[in-house]
């Protein structure tokens, strides 16, 4: 802290999502980045801190405005203006007028009526949302509309605001300024500027000293000026109720009012869809990590996951920015605030690495096979499978615990699972690429030919069984039965990694049929990684092929990934 300039510094990816936030709200009085980055700092001049909380709602409004269901109503609205009473559907404008009326008397609004009230606007909107309530013509309907909506417009960085705050902003921290249920009658804007920007230009002006620092900045504060980190969602300790995460009792986890500025800017770095929100760590450099927050926000649609899976606008991301950079992207943070409930949340972390980024790729139209296939575990619990391999496939897991379950599930209650083939393939190329960079073992490594050997012979036993089944209704069924006493201890085997039992089983099995063990399931026994992927790889064969059993193109697996 120099001169009329502040120095911000890359930190931790919270602390970088705030920085990448603030640079958004600077750059709306001309903050020229270019000039002003040296790599992992910038240098703000503090006379561009005196606006902030006027440049800060601003940033909120054009990031966020039109997501909200404020502007929802307004362009619905709209519409039906535009069009002659006889062609608007009843129904649909019932279904508008209920809404319009819910959210003109949310509770978050009447506190928003209070504020514009204080400022002089005494226009009574419950009274007029009760007459619309009465009202069953279109037209005299409409035209009480009208006046609510011109209210809104009127009042946008109000009530806009209030739908900001209880959607976009309390995702990431709560209890203080505009979120502090005390201020909730309070003026938005003032209540930002009172608990963010005013101790910050007084800090700044005064240049305090203090026995504590920062423990982000490392400048120098002590306890009347530094605040605690408890205000931010799953991060900091609330110091004031519970003191003995500290050494003696001492709180020491204080930041300096900079600091706590550029955190309130943390939801305007997300780039948030509905209720989930991604942020790129692309942390290179501030540049760049603004860089990366454009492509993704320019992509729109493209990388909402609302409609698309998240392995899909991950990959796409990639791509864009790739190709958009110079320096070819090599490891990627993605931090990911996901919701557990209307009240909570959680980051959710995944590093994709250049090598975890080609076998996506490659691994692509196995994901796109398991969209959409739900198993029923048990009686009260349905796992979203594409969601359990992706997150198995990003956090490094073994996808067998859940094949071994659907197996089971596939041969003891007959349970339709169409694509396991795909999740083994999935964690075979997952494995043999990082086996390979990790210096695994020849033997750890494990062929598309000896994956394609082991379906094979699981398949090949299976249509014997179809064609000893004389019925010809429901022979999937007749046949999961008749070798249910075969896969049973296969699949306990597999799951101890019980060779022996394995090999006994197959034993019995074979000389029953007057046939030698073929030598894929004896060659398999190498070591544990083959013996469960290959294992669990023939039971899959038994089960037999996808639903679309002609091979397909999209069937095909990048055999370039090494």
């Amino acid at each position: 802290m120099t001169g009329e300039y502040v120095t911000i510094t890359l930190k931790d990816f919270l602390f970088n999502s705030g920085i990448c936030g603030f640079v958004k709200v600077l750059q709306l009085e001309d903050f020229d980045l270019e000039e002003q980055d040296a790599g992992n700092t910038i240098k703000v001049p503090i006379s561009l801190l005196e606006n902030f909380h006027d440049n800060y709602i601003k940033a909120m409004l054009n990031t966020f405005q039109d997501e909200t269901l404020y502007q929802s109503l307004i362009n619905q609205y709209e519409q039906f203006a535009g069009s002659k009473a006889e062609n608007i559907s009843e129904k649909d404008y019932e279904n508008y007028i209920d809404k319009l009326i819910n959210k003109l008397s949310s509770a978050s609004y009447k506190s928003g009526y209070h504020i514009i009230s204080e400022k002089g606007d005494k226009f009574d909107v419950l009274s007029r949302v009760k007459e619309l309530k009465k009202e069953k013509d279109i037209i005299k309907s409409l035209d009480i509309c009208h006046d609510l909506i011109q209210y809104m417009k009127k009042h946008c960085e109000t009530l806009c605001m209030k739908d900001i705050i209880y959607t976009k902003i309390n995702m990431f921290w709560q209890g203080i300024a505009f979120l502090n249920s005390s201020n909730s009658k309070k003026d938005i804007k003032e209540c930002y500027y009172k608990d963010f920007v005013k101790p910050a230009l007084e800090y700044l002006d005064k240049k305090r000293k203090g026995t504590m620092q920062c423990i982000q900045c490392g400048n120098p504060i002590n306890t009347s000026i530094g605040r605690g980190m408890s205000w931010l969602n799953d991060v900091g300790i609330d110091m004031a109720r519970k003191r003995s995460h500290y050494w003696n009792f001492n709180p020491d986890t204080y930041i300096c009012p900079i600091c706590a500025l550029v955190y309130s800017c943390v939801p305007l770095g997300f780039t948030i869809i509905g209720q989930e929100a991604i942020f790129i760590n692309n942390n290179d450099s501030i540049r760049s990590l603004v860089a990366v927050k454009d492509i993704f926000e320019r992509g729109g649609d493209k990388y909402n996951t609302v409609n698309q899976p998240y392995y899909k606008v991950l990959y796409s991301f990639v791509d864009d920015a790739a190709q958009e950079q110079t320096k070819e992207i090599q490891n990627i943070q993605i931090i990911r605030r996901v919701s557990l409930d209307r009240d909570s949340g959680r980051y959710v972390f995944n590093t994709l690495s250049k090598p975890l980024l080609e076998i996506l790729h490659a691994c692509r139209h196995n994901f796109r096979h398991l969209l959409n296939w739900s198993f029923k575990k048990d009686k009260d619990t349905y796992i979203n499978v594409y969601q359990e391999v992706a997150d198995n496939f990003f956090s490094g897991k073994n996808q067998y615990p859940l094949v071994h379950a659907i197996l089971q599930k596939v041969f003891s209650e007959n349970v339709k699972a169409l694509y396991i083939k795909d999740i083994l393939e999935i964690q075979r190329l997952r494995m043999r690429r990082f086996n390979s960079d990790e210096g695994g073992s020849e033997a750890m490594y494990i062929s598309q030919k000896e994956f394609n050997a082991a379906y094979n012979e699981g398949k090949k036993i299976r249509e014997q069984h179809v064609r000893n089944i004389a019925e010809l209704n429901d022979k999937n069924t007749k046949v999961n039965e008749s070798l249910r006493s075969f896969v049973y201890p296969l699949l306990l085997s597999l799951k101890t990694k019980d060779k022996a039992r394995f090999n006994d089983t197959m034993f019995r099995f074979y000389v029953g049929r007057n046939e030698s063990i073929p030598r894929i399931l004896i060659d398999m026994q190498q070591n544990d990684e083959k013996f469960q992927m290959l294992g669990y790889t023939f039971i899959a064969g038994l089960y037999g092929e996808s639903l679309d059993s002609k091979k397909s193109t999209e069937n095909t697996i990048n055999e370039e990934v090494k």
